[in-house]
């Protein structure tokens, strides 16, 4: 069958427009699985100081052991620790509570508050990862969720759930420095968040 030159510049233009629509329909669903994928705000000690305090007052700060995925508590445990002291460091070095330390378990006393971490969603590239994929890595991400609970009755008094990540280019730059110190930051503003949420008893 012979092609003349008018069927073959339609089968051109054809062919043109099946491809904008491949490529359009190729960016649309790159771009919807961005969105999907993108960290929430991140929370910063500045912004975590902006929060209501309680009525109430506390003289003891007992911190229970960070709950997870099982998926996470395999993958990152030394995140979680890092978090968790991270957070008790914090808080003591503020010199205002009787004592800050991690629940040991034995039953509250009067103006206690127990602390209670859970960490839904994190995701930290290896140095193996960001070595070699630098910023194609992605950014590292962390949510934390603190339940705050009068020791003695064992009523809640605050919820709140605080994100944090960084930019992939920057911990590029720095070696993945930013990566491995995120836990550790993140503690320092949950810490700074319960400091001012929990006004200590004088």
């Amino acid at each position: 069958m012979r092609i003349t030159p008018k069927k073959f510049e339609v089968l051109v233009i054809l062919a043109t427009i099946l491809a904008l629509c491949a490529c359009a329909g190729t960016q649309s669903t790159a771009a919807t699985a961005e969105t999907a994928q993108q960290p929430p705000p991140s929370a910063t000690v500045q912004s975590v100081q902006q929060a209501k305090p309680l009525e109430a007052r506390f003289s003891d700060i007992l911190v229970n052991e960070v709950s997870t995925t099982e998926i996470i508590k395999r993958d990152y445990p030394a995140a979680l620790a890092d978090l968790e002291s991270s957070l008790v460091a914090h808080l003591r070095s503020k010199k205002s509570y009787a004592r800050v330390a991690h629940n040991p378990g034995n039953t509250p006393l009067e103006n206690t508050l127990l602390v209670n971490l859970n960490v839904p969603e994190m995701r930290i590239p290896s140095s193996g990862a960001r070595t070699w994929g630098g910023p194609f890595a992605g950014s590292s991400y962390m949510t934390v969720e603190v339940e705050l609970v009068d020791g003695l009755s064992g009523k809640t008094l605050r919820r709140e759930a605080l994100s944090s990540s960084n930019s992939s280019m920057a911990a590029s730059w720095n070696f993945g420095a930013s990566d491995r110190s995120l836990p550790s930051d993140m503690g320092v503003i949950a810490a700074e968040y319960i400091y001012t949420v929990a006004p200590a008893l004088k």
